[in-house]
């Protein structure tokens, strides 16, 4: 069996050294000490608030659906959700590379068509990305007063959500470019793979694609807040678990400054070439905690604790969505 050993695993080999040096500089014994006093109850808990948090995107996926007239199985959505999650954590940045794959999925499960399928997801990427970059905003105008290690990279990475977030809204709004852009993916993709360029299904799924965000861009009242409320709902359920992992310690610390590092954290994996930002993220959130007066070793163990529940725990479950959803497609092939 042959390896292909890329870029991004080297990146990754590195990243796991570096984060190797930083726990040895610290203090492996001050580290293993702490942990070993960590309160079980809490971590359970923090899993708990990771799996709502799941809860909280399939809510509003199906929300959003359901506004433009599918009534989808939260059951499968929720499944979705994990193997998107499963797709984001193995490929290089954060958040960025399971996106289209739920999208295709929930059209093949839900029957819903293609076009609206994407148009969901991507409502949910520029709506997230929208809220992030308005709160990270604040924060790095916090650091650069203050003063930070890493701030111009911060700021880069910043710059570049915000202009990735830029031109998808541009490529959005003008349909002809997009058209050019789509088709030219396809070609290129279906020139390397099996399957079959046809321009028609294309054209008619971007035709479908506009028609739903129209219809949702005319939707105005309690729909549009409830989304924008879940969205806003499942950062805080996240920043909060981050914060129940300092007092399974325990120690004491400003849910405020949790909130910070959080941000801080995500926005260091926008430019990170290593799976969901490992390594990168880590070094950050580890430094951005001792800039709070937290010690080292602390910081430490809970970024340790963080990467195991919100990284290798959701890894795992949505390993096992995928078998679920292939096998869900394999019968419902089977039965038609």
């Amino acid at each position: 069996m042959k390896i292909k050993i890329t870029k991004s695993h080297i990146a990754l080999f590195i990243s796991i050294l570096f984060i190797f040096a930083i726990l040895y500089y610290i203090g492996i014994n001050k580290i293993i000490k702490i942990l070993l006093k960590v309160n079980p109850i809490y971590i359970i808990l923090a899993i708990i608030l990771q799996l709502i948090v799941t809860f909280i995107l399939a809510v509003r996926w199906r929300f959003i659906t359901k506004i433009l007239g599918y009534r989808s199985s939260l059951k499968n959505i929720f499944l979705l959700i994990l193997m998107g999650t499963f797709i984001n954590n193995i490929t290089p940045s954060m958040k960025s590379g399971g996106e289209a794959f739920r999208a295709y999925y929930l059209s093949k499960l839900e029957n819903i068509p293609k076009g609206l399928a994407f148009s969901t997801v991507v409502v949910e990427r520029v709506l997230d990305s929208a809220i992030f970059l308005f709160f990270t905003l604040f924060v790095i105008g916090y650091f650069i007063i203050n003063g930070f290690r890493y701030i111009v990279y911060l700021i880069l990475s910043w710059a570049f959500l915000f202009l990735l977030t830029s031109m998808i809204i541009y490529l959005i709004s003008n349909k002809k470019l997009l058209i050019t852009v789509v088709i030219k993916i396809s070609e290129i993709i279906c020139k390397y793979t099996s399957y079959n360029h046809n321009k028609e299904i294309i054209l008619k799924s971007i035709d479908e694609f506009y028609n739903s965000l129209k219809f949702l861009k005319n939707k105005r009242g309690k729909e549009v807040y409830i989304v924008i409320l879940l969205s806003i709902l499942w950062y805080a359920v996240d920043i909060i678990k981050l914060w129940i992992l300092f007092l399974s310690i325990p120690y004491i610390v400003s849910i405020l400054s949790v909130a910070t590092v959080y941000l801080l954290t995500l926005l260091s994996g926008v430019l990170s070439v290593t799976p969901s930002g490992f390594g990168t993220a880590d070094t950050v959130m580890i430094i951005s905690f001792t800039v709070f007066n937290i010690p080292p070793s602390v910081a430490a163990v809970v970024t340790i604790l963080d990467r195991l529940i919100s990284y290798i725990f959701p890894t795992i479950l949505g390993y096992i969505a995928i078998i679920i959803i292939k096998k869900k497609l394999n019968l419902k092939d089977h039965y038609n």
